[in-house]
């Protein structure tokens, strides 16, 4: 069963055959559904009964469709401060590899900063040197 964070694969597949403009089920929620398997009764129903993956994920995509096309709007404004900074902005975010200022706490493609700790010290390592110090004072 599905959860708020992750799609089961039947909702995965609906989602991409309604989603996906390049889907030949794109926006029908009929074809979409029962092309993912579900029967024929739910599929009928599933814009009206609206579970919440569903929802959330209607509204994600609504959301992401008008915040580009602000973004699109802005690249083209006539204020060249506004123009520069959205330009900065959508080059950070798209083209990471190339325009991102690295601020993460990670190290590259999300590994650890620090390497791995050496696992084979002997245990009395750190009482011989002191010994040793002590001596040659």
């Amino acid at each position: 069963m599905a959860n708020q964070y992750e799609v089961d694969p039947r909702q995965a597949e609906f989602l991409k055959n309604y989603l996906d403009p390049k889907s030949d089920t794109f926006a029908n929620a009929l074809r979409s559904a029962l092309k993912a398997q579900y029967s024929e009764e739910y599929a009928k129903n599933i814009m009206s009964l609206m579970p919440d993956w569903l929802s959330e994920n209607i509204e994600d995509t609504g959301l992401v469709a008008k915040a580009i096309k602000n973004l699109n709007d802005l690249l083209e404004t006539k204020d060249e401060r506004v123009k520069a900074d959205m330009t900065k902005f959508t080059l950070e975010r798209l083209n990471k590899n190339k325009f991102s200022q690295r601020q993460e706490n990670t190290g590259a493609n999300g590994k650890d900063l620090f390497p791995q700790p050496i696992l084979d010290v002997p245990k009395n390592h750190g009482d011989n040197q002191d010994n040793e110090d002590d001596e040659t004072a």
